[in-house]
């Protein structure tokens, strides 16, 4: 008997998670949200977290690993709620509310959310090709779980959100907690940095 990460993969749920992604690019571009950095810089990865002419317009930023968080967790969520669905099916579970996060993150209402409670004061919103970055991390920080297994992928979890703390004063934690509740001792922390 196999085990369920030694199964092979079936087609069709991950075809539809691709599908998911372009159909979430199709929406995001109807939506106006630009493809790509307005500033014309090319470059795939940018290490600012706080600089919003660059932040989350290029198809990874710092941010990027809270998206591999989202795999994680959707990985436990989909294995608490949907016990009897086999992973590559999950999976797909996963990359569609990746995919709707995405759509509503890019919301007016979500960037307002953003500028209010964050320290991502000038926050105008992702590139298309930033949010197919998140759902790509996403996608990994699933199978990373599967992988790790459930206890593993916690600790996995712990340590990243900790380096996001030191790294970048933020976390998807911290994000959650901000756009839910701010509190504006955690914004004038953030703010800090420099």
């Amino acid at each position: 008997m196999t085990s369920e990460t030694e199964r092979p993969l079936s087609p069709l749920p991950i075809a539809l998670s691709v599908l998911g992604a372009v159909l979430m690019s199709g929406v995001l571009w109807w939506e106006d949200r630009i493809w790509w950095c307005k500033q014309g810089d090319w470059a795939v990865y940018i290490n600012e977290a706080w600089n919003s002419s660059h932040t989350s317009q290029h198809v990874l930023d710092p941010y990027t690993f809270t998206h591999v968080l989202h795999g994680v967790a959707f990985f436990w969520l989909a294995g608490l709620i949907f016990t009897r669905l086999a992973n590559d099916w999950r999976f797909l579970i996963a990359i569609v509310l990746e995919s709707a996060w995405e759509i509503f993150e890019n919301s007016n209402y979500i960037i307002e959310k953003y500028r209010q409670n964050t320290a991502s004061l000038d926050y105008f919103g992702d590139s298309i090709a930033n949010s197919i970055g998140d759902v790509a991390a996403c996608a990994f920080g699933f199978w990373v779980a599967v992988k790790l297994g459930a206890w593993r992928s916690l600790a996995f979890f712990v340590a990243v959100e900790l380096i996001l703390i030191f790294w970048i004063r933020d976390s998807l934690l911290i994000n959650i907690l901000m756009l839910i509740y701010p509190i504006e001792g955690i914004k004038h922390w953030q703010m800090a940095i420099g």
